[in-house]
């Protein structure tokens, strides 16, 4: 599974003006392939908080390099993307990316999708790929054991300085999941152990995180 994704800041005062042009932006995406398109925002996430991501997903790189000659030769999405350049675009462009799905072989992984969902970015230690991976196995099955879904890991590219960088994405059907899950990881013996591992003998640097809520689009 490929992602794409758009960093979006809104302006002062045109928060509705934004949405109505990501909104545009998103129907060109579908027409030309793009799937699952979603729009979310950061509810708590430090400087990040209020910033708008925009993604869509592809089955492959095959396809999402299908929808790049698609737009490009598209004279509505080639006048779309230069409107959101613009000085008086109601946003803030500030960075995209392409994220690859890492197939850890969780059989029991839980489908759906949640309206709250939690990021964490960071980056594997040299020679701890295998750790890595068997880490965020394990951290999966506990949180969707407590009510979590979806739970997919990613690594950017095309992202500039974060190229290479890992990604968790773990949804929750609403806040007050997301808060039992908390507590449950927190009361549960394997959770607290896993905790301290991660303390004691993290395979992994970690770099940021976020909390972003689903965003309708119109």
């Amino acid at each position: 599974m490929i992602v794409r994704s758009w960093t979006l800041r809104p302006r002062p005062g045109r928060y509705d003006d934004a949405l109505g042009l990501i909104a545009e932006g998103a129907k060109l995406a579908t027409r030309h392939g793009a799937r699952d398109v979603r729009l979310t925002q950061a509810a708590t996430a430090g400087s990040s908080t209020g910033v708008l991501v925009l993604t869509c997903e592809f089955e492959n790189l095959a396809a999402y390099g299908a929808y790049l000659e698609d737009t490009m030769t598209d004279i509505e999405a080639q006048t779309h993307n230069h409107r959101i350049r613009e000085a008086e675009a109601p946003f803030i462009y500030e960075s995209t990316a392409v994220l690859a799905e890492i197939d850890l072989g969780r059989e029991a992984a839980k489908a759906g999708r949640g309206r709250v969902l939690d990021a964490r970015f960071g980056r594997s230690l040299p020679g701890r790929w295998t750790d890595t991976l068997d880490i965020t196995r394990q951290a999966f099955d506990l949180a969707e054991r407590h009510g979590a879904v979806r739970c997919r890991l990613f690594e950017l590219g095309h992202a500039g300085e974060r190229s290479g960088m890992l990604c968790t994405v773990v949804e929750y059907n609403s806040m007050r999941d997301f808060g039992m899950a908390g507590d449950g990881w927190l009361a549960d013996e394997a959770g607290r152990s896993l905790t301290e591992r991660m303390r004691a003998d993290r395979p992994f640097e970690p770099v940021s995180s976020g909390l972003y809520t689903e965003v309708g689009l119109i």
